[in-house]
This record gives structure tokens, C-alpha cells and sequence, in this order.
């Protein structure tokens, strides 16, 4: 018997432990891991040589084609994130207003398919009445998931064609939601806007062009306020709550509370709010504010450091990337004016929780699998097929060297975004190669994939 694939002498990692092993690989899917040397003959070994193998990532936050055509960021920023070990992406379905979900799924799976280098399920924004009616019939078409933009009004809204909703259309959403059964989930994007833009107007007034300004407009309160309304009304509702990052010290309170009380509530961070503030602004944001326009903004030291306490302590169970382009132009020079978005950041999920995460002590490889695999996976509806390495499962994994050193610039980047948060940074700790379905799709920073290899992934509720 000879099978396709064996990576040997690995350190394999699931959310549990950590162990010693081989594994075999046939047909696209995990066939066994097992002791050193027990795997049959196969077409292609790969040594690990004592590095560490983890299930590949899921990134359930990546937003492709607001700015930029959805069939080109297809391509770009999916290469990108199977260069940082991501190998799932959760994709916001580009929208087209009162034609509802059905009838825009075809198009965006087909664009996504002959482009795409990672596989995806897609997530929908509720955002207009076709919309809402369409809940009902989502999970036909494979979609189980529904974000409502709660945080979206006006002139960022208009900029990119989001409308906004108000809270018997979100209670209305939630109650539909709920009776779809499981894993659907309403997932919402918590942050008061009504307040945001009232304040921003002030700071306008006040001639405020700097970094800290947009976070003024957007005070933690405000983040904290809907976070509880919501929580509050999908309980009201029996609908499962998913909170796109959390970028709040007092957030970590609020969604353990919940968790106490036996509500259905799933809190989901991102890197950027892992390592940056508006406190100590690296000197890319302090010197050209407008790229910081990020929603919600960046924090201070204490939420960075809560943020990682609520990792390890179980209460954020998902890393999410929240990928959003906007180049150097089209940021402009005025941070009110400026689109939203932090850039390419899937493909920096891994280093990031590797080299501040576990190389820093702040959190074990199996917690790092656990948020940035098995949870996201389990959350929405792909688990056992993704995020674990385990017989049955899709051929998913990145080879990661923990003592790799890296100093990451700009033209290291896979992704069309033409800055990074990260320019300049020294990790330890980095992807080496990434394996999809049981193909080497990127080796020492080397994309193998051609575009077309993604697959959308249909999901199902019970």
C-alpha cells in the first residue's frame, strides 16, 4: 500500500496536547498519526525535522471586495493568508442591496472558486428587508452565518454602500436566526454609533486631525454599551450571539458575565488589538493618522494586555483577522475622511500568536490551535472537516518553526495592500510551509496554489 503523503518527525499539535508523531496523508484527507515509522510508503515525505505541526487556520473575518474588485482580492488576499498558515477563511459575501442572499451566491461562489488560493464558507450582512427574508433560506445555499452592521452610519456607511440598521431590525434578524437551529449565529459588530458620530462631529469642531481622535470619537463605552444591548436581545431572542473583535478591556467582564448566566455568546479578537494602541502608536499610524481609521479603533496598553488574560482564560474563544483593504490613497491625509481597515492581516494571525503569544508566555501552542483552529471551525459549522488533524479530516497544516526569526517588510507581503501595521517587526516564531487538502501550497514563503485551487464551503444546520 503506498498513500500520497507522509510529514514525519513532527511535533503535532491539537487544541489538547502536544505529541511525537507521523502522519499519513491520502486522497486530500487526514488517513492516521501515529508513531515514528509505522506510516506506509508514500509519493511524497516530508521531514519535519522537529518542528511543530499545527491544523491549519481558520481566519473566520476576512473582508474581500468593498474597495477593491472581489475577484482580484479573491486572488491576492487569499494567497496571503496561505502564506501565514491560514487555510480557511470565513469571507464576507459581497452584497448587492434588495436582491437578497440566494440570488447573489451564485456569482460570488463562482468568482471566489476560479480565484481563490484557501478554501471558505461565507458569511452575509443583514442589511435591507430582501435580506431579512432571505434567513430562512440561507442555509439552502450553504450560508449560516449573519452579521448585522449595527456599527455603520453615515459618510463611512455611504463609502462603501453599507446601510444601517436599528434595533427592532437587528431583535426582528435574531428571532429568525434562532429558528434556523444549529450552528447559525447572528453576529454583530458592537459599537454605538448614534454616540460615535456625535462625538466625532465635536472633534471636528475642534480641528483634532490626530491618531487619538478617532479613538475619542469611538470611546470604549460605546463599544461596551452595545455589546450588553445585544447580548441582551438575542437572549430575549434564544439566538447564539458572535461578536466581531472585541477590542475592550471591560469586554472580557461583559462576555463572561453572559457566559455565566448561560447565554449562547461566542467573543472573537483580533492580532491588531493583541499588539497595538493608540497609547504608544508605532510611528507608521502616529506620523499618518488616516491609516488608523479602523472600526472599532485601536485601544490603549490595559485592553491589549485584558485582551490576552481573556484568551487564556477561556473567555475569547476565537482570532479572528477583520482583513480589510484600503491602499495609501485611498486612505488619503484626513483620518474623518479615510476608509476603514487595517489592511493585510491574515496573513499575520500566526506570527502574531506565535511570537507575542507563545514565545512571550502568554499563551501554550495547544490555546493558540484551540482560538485560531478548532475553535472557529467548531463555531461555524466546518469542524471535523477543518481545524484539527485527525483521521477524516481535510489535509489541513503549517509546518511552523517556534525559533524562526523574521524581520517583516513590506515587500515581503503577499497581499495587494501596499503598507502594514507589522513594517518593520521582528518575530520569533514563523509558518514554513503551508499544506491544503493534502497539496504543499506554500513553502519558505514560496505560493505553490494557483489561483483556482479555493473551495467554498457549504455549510448546514440541525
Amino acid at each position: 500500500m503506498s498513500i500520497d503523503m507522509v510529514i514525519k518527525n513532527g511535533k503535532v499539535v491539537t487544541a489538547g496536547h502536544t505529541h511525537s508523531a507521523d502522519i499519513g496523508i491520502d486522497k486530500g484527507k487526514f488517513i492516521a498519526i501515529g508513531d515514528a515509522g509505522c506510516m506506509p510508503s508514500a509519493a511524497k515525505v516530508i521531514n519535519a525535522q522537529g518542528k511543530y505541526v499545527l491544523p491549519g487556520l481558520v481566519d473566520p473575518h476576512v473582508h474581500l471586495g468593498f474597495l477593491e474588485p472581489f475577484e482580484l482580492a479573491c486572488q491576492t488576499e487569499t494567497r496571503a493568508g496561505i502564506a501565514g498558515g491560514v487555510t480557511t477563511m470565513g469571507v464576507y459575501m459581497p452584497y448587492k442591496p434588495d436582491q437578497g442572499i440566494v440570488k447573489v451566491l451564485g456569482e460570488a461562489k463562482g468568482k471566489y472558486q476560479a480565484n481563490a488560493h484557501c478554501d471558505a464558507f461565507f458569511h452575509v450582512f443583514i442589511r435591507d428587508q430582501a435580506g431579512l427574508d432571505d434567513i430562512a433560506h440561507a442555509p439552502e445555499v450553504g450560508i449560516t452565518s449573519f452579521k448585522f452592521s449595527i456599527g455603520y452610519k453615515g459618510p463611512q456607511a455611504k463609502m462603501i454602500g453599507m446601510t444601517s440598521v436599528d434595533d427592532g431590525f437587528c431583535f426582528e434578524g435574531f428571532e429568525r436566526i434562532a429558528k434556523l437551529g444549529r450552528p447559525a449565529w447572528a453576529a454583530v459588530h458592537a459599537e454605538n454609533i448614534d454616540i460615535a458620530l456625535r462625538l466625532g462631529e465635536r472633534l471636528i469642531k475642534e480641528g483634532r486631525l490626530d491618531m487619538a481622535a478617532w479613538n475619542d470619537s469611538r470611546p470604549s463605552f460605546v463599544e461596551a454599551e452595545c455589546m450588553n444591548r445585544c447580548i441582551f436581545l438575542a437572549g430575549v431572542a434564544k439566538c447564539p450571539l458572535y461578536i466581531v473583535h472585541m477590542t475592550i478591556a471591560e469586554g472580557v467582564d461583559i462576555v463572561a458575565r453572559a457566559l455565566a448566566d448561560g447565554k449562547e455568546v461566542v467573543a472573537e479578537t483580533c492580532p491588531q488589538y493583541l499588539t497595538h494602541n493608540s497609547e504608544e502608536p508605532v510611528p507608521l499610524l502616529r506620523d499618518n493618522p488616516p491609516l488608523a481609521n479602523v472600526n472599532p479603533p485601536l485601544r490603549d496598553k490595559a485592553s491589549n494586555a485584558r485582551l490576552w488574560q481573556g484568551i487564556r482564560d477561556g473567555v475569547i474563544k476565537v482570532i479572528g483577522s477583520d482583513h480589510s483593504l484600503a491602499s495609501l490613497k485611498q486612505k488619503g491625509n484626513n483620518i474623518w475622511k479615510a476608509p476603514m481597515g487595517l489592511g493585510n492581516l491574515t496573513e499575520f494571525i500566526l506570527p502574531v500568536m506565535l511570537s507575542e503569544g507563545v514565545n512571550k508566555g502568554r499563551i501554550s501552542l495547544e490555546k493558540l490551535v484551540e482560538v485560531c483552529c478548532q475553535n472557529p471551525a467548531k463555531v461555524f459549522g466546518i469542524f471535523p472537516k477543518k481545524g484539527t488533524i485527525a483521521p477524516g479530516a481535510d489535509a489541513d497544516c503549517v509546518i511552523v518553526d517556534i525559533n524562526k526569526t523574521v524581520k517583516f517588510t513590506q515587500d515581503m507581503t503577499h497581499s495587494m495592500s501596499d503598507w502594514n501595521l507589522y513594517e518593520g517587526w521582528d518575530f520569533t516564531g514563523w509558518p514554513v510551509m503551508t499544506i491544503l487538502r493534502g497539496q504543499v501550497v506554500v513553502e519558505e514563503g514560496r505560493v505553490l496554489a494557483k489561483k483556482g485551487t479555493g473551495q467554498y464551503i457549504s455549510r448546514e444546520v440541525n
